[in-house]
């Protein structure tokens, strides 16, 4: 399960339906990234990042820390 991706969500007291119409996919996928089932694509990830002004990072619960650093090569 994808904990922050919900967290986001309910924090922002958005349905699964009202995610899905903002992004143009269809209500079942959103539930199946929270769970953990499949991954959100690269553009849909980006949305998701926009919508919930965190880093995909954070989303994919690979930190607790919602905005990531940008690391100068």
């Amino acid at each position: 399960m994808l904990r922050n991706m919900r967290i986001e969500r309910l924090t922002r007291d958005l349905s699964l339906q009202e995610v899905a119409d903002e992004l143009g996919v269809h209500v079942n996928a959103v539930g199946r990234w929270e769970n953990g089932k499949t991954d959100p694509s690269s553009q849909n990830l980006a949305a998701l990042c926009k919508l919930y002004d965190c880093s995909p990072e954070y989303l994919l619960d690979m930190t607790d820390e919602r905005k990531g650093t940008a690391v100068a090569d």
